[in-house]
């Protein structure tokens, strides 16, 4: 089940941050979205999940057209966003993080805790007492239960150490195999190009290159994330 987005433009009240943007991850590929800091990224997440104020343009998951301003038919639909902040419930557990994360129709091609041990070492700790970099491995659990569809992730290499981060790529890489769109939000791009199908590039509310990956796109990345 595809994301397709058409003419998509988003802000905040009447301030234009996004501006419109076509853009397609597919289903059965993970794209990395990459940018510097404040490029626009997060606000072109958040606008796809209605969670940001929608300027214009269509939101397109698996056939279905979603409207702005509601995140609950995302998830319907089988999208799940795991936003910088982690979206984890501080006063639960890590197991009922996790409960309640699970969709009811939906086996994940990975199961989480495998990939993850502390899921089970701190299961019944408040994930609030977590620190910062075991609340990123909550949320990406939590996303990867919840996606049927559509799996995002903002900012997936924040607090991680590099085995955590490799071994997260290969997992939610064996979900998106089994027909899931995945789609990876960085502003470090070289992690997650080697595991990408597909790079996007996003410079002052605009995708600047939307290209597959392979030999010389990541020179052509640096060029666009070098600071100016």
């Amino acid at each position: 089940m595809s994301l397709e987005l058409t003419g998509l433009a988003g802000g905040y009240g009447q301030a234009a941050v996004v501006h419109p943007t076509d853009l397609t991850v597919r289903a059965g590929e993970v794209t990395a979205l990459v940018g510097r800091n404040g490029a626009g990224k997060t606000t072109l997440l958040r606008t796809v999940f209605g969670l940001a104020d929608r300027h214009g343009g269509q939101v397109v998951l698996g056939g279905r057209t979603l409207p702005p301003g509601r995140p609950d038919l995302t998830a319907r639909a089988g999208g799940t966003l795991m936003p910088e902040d982690r979206g984890v419930f501080p006063s639960l557990t890590v197991a009922e993080n996790l409960r309640l994360a699970r969709r009811r129709d939906f086996t994940p091609a990975v199961d989480p805790y495998a990939v993850l041990p502390l899921l089970t070492d701190r299961a019944g700790q408040l994930a609030g007492s977590l620190s910062g970099g075991q609340k990123q491995q909550l949320g990406i659990a939590r996303a990867m239960l919840a996606g049927s569809a559509l799996i995002a992730v903002d900012e997936l290499t924040q607090g991680l150490q590099p085995s955590v981060v490799a071994d997260v790529l290969e997992a939610l890489g064996t979900i998106a195999a089994s027909g899931v769109a995945v789609l990876l939000v960085d502003q470090h791009a070289g992690a997650l190009l080697d595991r990408s199908h597909h790079a996007v590039a996003v410079e002052a509310g605009r995708v600047v290159l939307d290209a597959p990956t392979g030999p010389g796109l990541r020179d052509r990345l640096d060029a666009i994330l070098a600071v100016r």
